[in-house]
């Protein structure tokens, strides 16, 4: 059945360049968008994915601020990957109780909840995860130190299947910690070398539909970067 799963989907140039970072020996953290419409969880998606069908046996996470968010947005990006790609329900089982997706061949993704509650201000609940690696969508929405103890949690097989912990972030244009860790070093040329940040902008995707993008040119600055 896996022979006939697609290998590569259609790709913008700006993806093409996340997915090269994500898969290479030394960037740990890369921070993606910058504007609605640049096919953030569409990518997003499409890594973990990889990630789970290369690799069996790994936990890979994918987290919003809201779990109910993300599975009415995120989520079904992820799915509709996985219809592009060829991959069947006879491969995988989702439970919606649990939030959790199981392959056949033992990897699994895990949806997760990254508001910072006030009832767990440490996120112990991400405390016994052991990952190999995550997908926050829509990062401007979590605050960095969920960022953090995600990412300490990413160690998951690593060794077995000599990679490095990675990251994946994506974002519409924000002023927290996205904008102090990663796009001002980035404008000033002083990014660590483990950090990336490329900027995708709703024009750098050549799959969007002329109703949406007609949609978003018409939404205010506020409801763009919402979107």
């Amino acid at each position: 059945m896996l022979q006939s799963l697609k290998t590569e989907i259609n790709l913008s140039n700006k993806q093409s360049d996340a997915i090269r970072l994500l898969e290479d020996d030394h960037t740990t953290e890369v921070l993606y968008g910058g504007g609605a419409g640049s096919g953030k969880s569409i990518l997003g998606s499409w890594w973990i994915l990889k990630g789970c069908l290369a690799h069996e046996g790994t936990r890979w996470v994918i987290g919003r601020s809201k779990l109910k968010t993300l599975k009415e947005t995120t989520l079904k990006s992820l799915f509709e990957v996985m219809k592009i790609a060829g991959l069947t329900t006879d491969y995988y089982k989702y439970n919606q109780t649990s939030g959790t997706i199981q392959f056949l061949n033992g990897s699994e993704i895990l949806l997760k909840d990254l508001f910072a509650y006030p009832s767990d201000p440490d996120f112990d609940e991400l405390g016994s995860l052991e990952i190999t690696g995550a997908f926050i969508d829509e990062a401007s929405q979590i605050t960095k130190k969920a960022k953090d103890i995600l990412k300490s949690r990413i160690r998951y097989k690593l060794d077995e299947y000599n990679l490095i912990p990675k990251m994946l972030l994506t974002c519409n244009p924000t002023r927290n910690f996205l904008y102090a860790d990663y796009y001002k070093p980035y404008i000033e040329g002083n990014l660590p070398d483990n950090k990336a940040f490329v900027q995708a902008l709703l024009d750098d995707n050549p799959y969007i539909t002329p109703h949406y993008k007609n949609n978003l040119l018409g939404l205010d600055k506020t409801s763009k970067e919402l979107s």
